[in-house]
């Protein structure tokens, strides 16, 4: 509850000169410009779920767990098959289906080198559009705490809607690149991170607590779905990759027995909280001593 309402409270406020103006509701009589737009989203991303997991990481552990979240970040020695599903499974479950409804556009005229250039290009540009900013708060924080009092999967469905929410004042902005025209876009959407969450928990749970499966995740459903609507034309990409992510949702749920790869007695949480003691002494923490013992 914590780790939520300073989240929302972060982003929506520093998203406010945003939404608030005329790009969004109009209560504040100005329209700002995009480059304004851009820094102001980043920095609602930070003051968010950024700033809500360094402070409640900071409560739980000190300085010895904001110290091992952010390592968690570059922990590359995970499973293979948690890259399978971040670097291919889920940009082909949020992108291929986009590709079959609309096609690519002839329009669009893509050599091949300017193509591997744009996909290579673009997909490291959204590294910095939420992925970095969002996980250690989503998977780091919330994900292991909600596991330790529900169920693998009730707690995927609930961190769900709370990431969902938590994009509320962009869905009154202009700028926002998602679809939310009418209501069938907004159940598309809620459907999209539903899936998307209960796909990342199996991600998450199997990589032990390294995030950077979790963040290479989430970029790849961002990348696939705004390369897809470039490539084709279409703006309203949210439906096909909705069905496509819960499609690979049902399959993780299937294939893990709904467990979705948590397991209590190695649970997937970068952050272990120690003791004062610990802390004071600048110890290593109990996993950490029971290893090199």
């Amino acid at each position: 509850m914590a780790f939520t309402v300073l989240a929302y409270a972060g982003s929506w406020l520093a998203w406010s000169p945003w939404w608030l103006a005329r790009n969004g509701v109009g209560l504040l009589p100005y329209e700002l410009p995009y480059a304004a737009v851009t820094g102001i989203n980043q920095l609602g991303l930070f003051a968010g779920p950024f700033a809500a997991a360094l402070v409640v990481t900071g409560v739980r552990s000190g300085r010895a767990g904001l110290a091992r979240l952010l390592a968690s970040l570059v922990r590359f020695r995970v499973r293979g098959r948690c890259y399978a599903l971040a670097l291919i499974a889920i940009p082909l479950a949020a992108g291929v289906g986009c590709l079959l409804v609309f096609g690519v556009d002839p329009a669009a005229d893509f050599g091949g080198g300017f193509l591997v250039v744009f996909l290579v290009g673009s997909y490291l540009l959204f590294l910095l559009g939420g992925p970095l900013q969002e996980e250690p708060g989503w998977r780091g924080v919330t994900l292991p705490l909600l596991q330790r009092r529900h169920h693998p999967l009730a707690a995927a469905v609930i961190l769900g809607f709370i990431h969902c929410f938590w994009h509320a004042p962009l869905f009154a902005t202009a700028e926002w690149d998602t679809a939310r025209s009418g209501i069938g876009y907004c159940i598309a959407y809620l459907l999209l991170i539903l899936a998307l969450s209960v796909v990342m928990s199996w991600v998450f749970n199997g990589s032990r607590g390294s995030l950077l499966p979790a963040v290479l995740a989430h970029n790849g459903l961002n990348w696939a779905m705004l390369t897809a609507g470039g490539l084709t034309g279409a703006t309203a990409t949210t439906w096909p990759a909705a069905l496509g992510m819960s499609a690979l949702a049902l399959i993780g749920i299937v294939l893990t027995g709904g467990r979705l790869g948590f397991d209590p007695a190695a649970p997937a949480d970068p952050v272990v909280p120690v003791s004062s003691d610990d802390q004071r002494a600048g110890t290593q923490l109990p996993e950490d001593r029971a290893a090199s013992s």
